[in-house]
């Protein structure tokens, strides 16, 4: 009964056995190269290492390691032929058994004014601040460079800016708004301000001065009033006192003292400056006004030193003797009847052409008339004074004496 049973029961176990064997499909070692069994897996595959991969489920097959591109970015995986080992080849800059670990090359402070060091495939780089440049941002950025100041502002560069400084007559941040200087009002008493690049100019009313128009003006400082007159300060004008002769608001026209006819009997009146004259010259009458008779002899008429009488209506001249016409004003040609001998020389007394070098008497009118004969040297004679009076000697001693008379 035993030995039945024990037959009974092993178609079971071979059943139960198969079962297991099928369900887990692992057995010892059945998986090579390092790789791992899943059990109870649909294929009772085997779990190959990273560093192998196989076709089939055993891990059996080998393949190129590098197939699936274990090595990221620009790094380069090889792999060593028998091996199932590959190995990354990492660019500048990155490091690691797969060449994910970056490399810092910037270096301590090799970044200047503040950069921050940034990673490059091949070279370090800077991030650099605002208003600096280049590798190391060793650069400062020359904000001035466009000329940003305006209306010949002077430009200060800066970090990461600049600052215009204006000229006068301009402001704003690039100098190029005009500064309005009359915004102000600087100018006083109802004054004009004119705007212009960096002043103003105050146009004053006729009666103020200065920069602002602030001084009230001394209308009498500009001596307005003319010919003498005195000028009075008024509040905003002036008056003028004229002096004699002389009217006008400025005292600038004469008076004319002619327009009254002062002068009399014709005289010819002349205007001056409050004053006038009169000419009396042919109207027979003297005085300021020409108002007095002037005589006939007033004129002196006579020549040659003669007497003049007045008359009623006329004048009457005594001559000399040898001067002759109604004003005594010519000499009595003495010598015109050849009175000296032919080789004689008649000379006139009362001749301006010559005179005595001795006088024959001291000198007088009554003495300067007749004549006398030079005579040629070697002779000596008579002559007769003729045509004047006959106490003029005309010989000393009764002898013709030479050289007595010099001519001119």
């Amino acid at each position: 009964m035993q030995e039945k049973q024990r037959i009974s029961n092993q178609p079971f176990l071979f059943l139960l056995r198969n079962y297991f064997k099928k369900v887990t499909g692992c057995r010892s070692n059945s998986c090579p190269n390092n790789s791992t069994c899943k059990n109870f897996s649909k294929d009772n595959s085997c779990h190959c290492s990273d560093t192998a991969i196989n076709l089939d489920k055993d891990c059996d097959d080998e393949k190129d390691p590098c197939f699936s591109s274990p090595c990221p970015g620009n790094a380069t995986c090889v792999s060593t032929p028998g091996e199932r080992s590959f190995l990354c080849t990492c660019p500048p800059g990155y490091s690691g058994a797969t060449c994910d670990t970056a490399v810092s090359f910037c270096g301590t402070n090799s970044c200047q004014h503040g950069g921050i060091c940034g990673q490059d495939p091949v070279h370090p780089v800077c991030i650099c601040p605002a208003g600096y440049a280049g590798r190391f941002c060793e650069l400062d950025h020359d904000e001035c460079g466009s000329s940003p100041c305006r209306n010949g502002a002077m430009c200060q560069d800066g970090i990461n800016g600049y600052s215009c400084f204006c000229v006068p007559g301009y402001q704003g941040r690039h100098c190029d708004l005009e500064v309005d200087e009359c915004v102000s009002d600087p100018c006083k008493n109802e004054a004009t301000c004119l705007n212009e690049i960096g002043r103003y100019t105050c146009l004053c009313p006729h009666n103020y001065s200065g920069v602002n128009c602030e001084l009230e003006v001394e209308e009498c400082w500009s001596q307005p009033c003319l010919n003498g007159a005195t000028c009075r300060d008024a509040a905003g004008s002036y008056a003028c006192d004229c002096a004699p002769g002389f009217l006008g608001d400025r005292c600038e026209l004469d008076t004319d003292e002619c327009a009254s006819g002062p002068c009399l009997h014709g005289g010819l009146c002349m205007d001056g400056a409050n004053s006038y004259s009169c000419n009396c010259t042919g109207s027979g009458f003297t005085g300021t006004r020409c108002e007095t008779l002037m005589l006939p002899c007033w004129s002196k008429p006579c020549h040659n030193n003669a007497t003049c009488e007045d008359g009623t209506d006329n004048y009457t001249c005594h001559c000399w003797p040898g001067y002759t016409g109604a004003q005594c004003e010519s000499h009595v040609d003495t010598c015109s009847s050849n009175p000296c001998p032919p080789d004689g020389e008649c000379v006139e007394l009362s001749s301006e052409q010559g005179r005595l070098v001795q006088p024959l008497s001291p000198s007088s009118r009554p003495e300067a008339s007749g004549y006398i004969c030079i005579c040629p040297p070697g002779r000596t004679g008579e002559t007769q004074g003729r045509g004047g009076l006959t106490q003029i000697p005309h010989l000393i001693n009764r002898k013709c004496w030479d050289f007595y008379v010099i001519k001119f």
